[in-house]
């Protein structure tokens, strides 16, 4: 999952700065596809698969590391759904424009995607960290 997000901000930012409204527009319509695809799927089986393992391993739910963990993943995963979000709105932004058409809007929801972008990112670095260390058990 981690790659198929960072594949498709590249994607996405790399067409947002070729200033061409219809690479902006077929590469979000692909991003989207890709990240919904891949992402829905992780989002249910993660949390399975890791509750799953937890109890293997005999770790408590009660403890600081797994609601910190709880807690990261939710705060990320709302950031990827307003990440699709927005690359919905930037999909439907670019897709009727020319190049010489790029309107201030369409500069402001790249600006929220990159933004969505980062925090989706710093979220799933967080979760890594916070698998590899487990800090407090």
């Amino acid at each position: 999952m981690f790659g198929v997000g960072v594949g498709a901000f590249w994607f996405v930012n790399t067409a947002a700065a070729s200033r061409d409204p219809a690479a902006l527009a077929v590469t979000t319509r692909n991003a989207v596809r890709a990240e919904l695809f891949f992402g829905i799927p992780v989002a249910i089986i993660q949390p399975l698969t890791g509750w799953l393992l937890m109890l293997q391993l005999g770790y408590a739910f009660d403890t600081v590391w797994f609601w910190s963990v709880v807690a990261v993943y939710v705060v990320t995963g709302m950031a990827w759904v307003y990440l699709i979000k927005s690359e919905f709105r930037l999909r439907g932004l670019a897709a009727p424009m020319t190049p010489v058409a790029a309107t201030p809007m369409l500069a402001a929801e790249i600006l929220r995607a990159r933004t969505l972008a980062a925090a989706t990112l710093a979220g799933v670095v967080v979760l890594l960290w916070l698998m590899v260390t487990r800090p407090g058990l």
